[in-house]
């Protein structure tokens, strides 16, 4: 099948995460951490921030009420700040090794606050076409979501691999029609694209 475009989730594909081991910490909580994720994507003051509805005082003030938080929103904003660990070493590696007449994308759940510590790493330059929660307003697995990215590179979902370490949203972008996939890692991404013959 032709393929136009590579669209990676961002956090777990191409950049390095802590975020569930910390939060697990703040909740003093033994669940595993696919529970943990599934808690942390359902909080309202979650959904808020990472759809733009909610600046990141507003957030910080109410997911502390919303997890029952022993800790201030300030100390909670300061823990949430070191959940982007940096790329991972063969991120750009694989970004260079896709043919420039491929268009290269990113849809991502993710936040103003930590979007900000993605731009530090120049993640952000590599990526021509950016489309993130807080500004679409709509998170994965939701069909609106996909059909933002969709309309926004201009190309069929078919014509589309997509990426994400979270199955739900993989089986998600399958069932709109994208060649979607779980990649765990940089690594992983590159082998499917040479098994795709993409490079």
């Amino acid at each position: 099948m032709n393929i136009s475009a590579v669209l990676f989730d961002i956090g777990g594909v191409l950049i390095e995460l802590n975020g569930l081991p910390s939060i697990a910490k703040l909740l003093d909580s033994d669940q595993s951490l696919d529970d943990i994720y599934q808690y942390w994507m359902a909080a309202p003051s979650v959904i808020g921030h990472e759809t733009g509805k909610l600046s990141t005082d507003e957030f910080a003030q109410a997911v502390v009420q919303d997890l029952k938080l022993s800790i201030t929103p300030d100390a909670f904003m300061a823990n949430f700040a070191t959940w982007i660990v940096g790329t991972f070493p063969d991120t750009f590696d694989l970004l260079e090794a896709i043919p420039s007449d491929i268009k290269v994308a990113a849809l991502s759940n993710t936040s103003g606050a930590h979007w900000k510590e993605v731009e530090a790493t120049g993640l952000a330059d590599k990526i021509e076409h950016l489309f993130l929660s807080h500004e679409i307003g709509h998170l994965k697995p939701s069909a609106p979501a996909f059909q933002a990215a969709v309309d926004g590179l201009g190309i069929p979902a078919g014509e589309i691999v997509f990426f994400d370490d979270v199955l739900e949203n993989v089986h998600a972008a399958k069932d709109f029609g994208l060649q979607a996939h779980q990649a765990l890692n940089p690594t992983q991404a590159k082998q499917i694209l040479i098994d795709h013959g993409l490079i």
